[in-house]
């Protein structure tokens, strides 16, 4: 079974903060925790902080990046409890779970380490960015924000009556991506990010990010790929149309590139 949504730890200070948001998780019916890079993995405090929630903390997996964390992941939401001004959109807790809830597509969403949050890389990856609306003075624990954008989507998944919950996929929709080839499949969160890079390729290639930086355009195509949620077959058009585009401004044919599969049928 292939989780819905995946919560993912960015660099965690403390383990104890790794219970308590396993303790969180396991409150609202999520179940997938990754921890990316922490300074100090405990998992004995990690348990003593989370008792009795051995279907999230034995299922815990610690990886070294978050390449690794997002592996399997179509769409990647950012959380933040400070102002931000920036170019990529910004939601709350609600809209968020309601974007997830409607979505069939496996989700992760990010929290930063709780000194300074989730980095600008980070935060490049993602979608939109979730901002837990507070007080002029914003410093919620790692956990509680857990707590609040998990049990956010605990409401609004049973408000919507979907037949499924929110840490999985119900039988029917499970079997729905049983079926079929896996390149119809929503492409990976990886496969997409490469793309924007190709296309980003191609885009300074004609001169284009000289008047936008390559970081921000490439961040733009990653949310917009996200929200579109190709699958596999159409990225690999896309990679088609880039390579046969930038073999034509070497005035040459490609050369070893296969052609696109599916343009007849995207």
């Amino acid at each position: 079974m292939i989780p819905l949504v995946r919560t993912v730890l960015v660099e965690p200070r403390q383990p104890g903060n790794v219970g308590s948001a396993a303790r969180a998780l396991a409150n609202t019916g999520l179940s997938e925790l990754y921890v990316v890079d922490p300074a100090a993995y405990d998992p004995e405090r990690v348990r003593w902080m989370a008792p009795g929630c051995e279907a999230v903390t034995e299922r815990i997996k610690v990886v070294a990046s978050l390449d690794d964390a997002l592996v399997g992941v179509t769409r990647v939401y950012g959380t933040t409890a400070r102002h931000r001004v920036g170019r990529i959109p910004v939601v709350d807790p609600d809209e968020l779970a309601a974007r997830i809830v409607s979505s069939d597509v496996p989700c992760a969403i990010l929290y930063g380490r709780e000194d300074h949050g989730l980095s600008r890389e980070a935060i490049d990856r993602c979608e939109a960015i979730v901002r837990i609306p507070t007080p002029e003075h914003a410093s919620l624990n790692l956990a509680q924000a857990v707590l609040l954008v998990s049990w956010r989507l605990f409401v609004v998944s049973g408000a919507r009556a979907t037949g499924r919950t929110v840490g999985g996929q119900s039988a029917s929709s499970t079997a729905s991506l049983d079926r079929g080839d896996r390149r119809d499949r929503p492409a990976e969160h990886g496969v997409l990010l490469h793309l924007a890079e190709q296309v980003t390729g191609l885009l300074t290639r004609v001169g284009y990010t000289r008047s936008a930086p390559v970081p921000r355009v490439q961040a733009t195509l990653t949310m917009l790929l996200q929200r579109a949620a190709p699958s596999a077959r159409q990225v690999d058009a896309m990679r088609g149309m880039v390579n046969r585009t930038l073999a034509a401004l070497d005035r040459a044919e490609p050369s070893g590139v296969p052609d696109a599969d599916g343009l007849d049928d995207p």
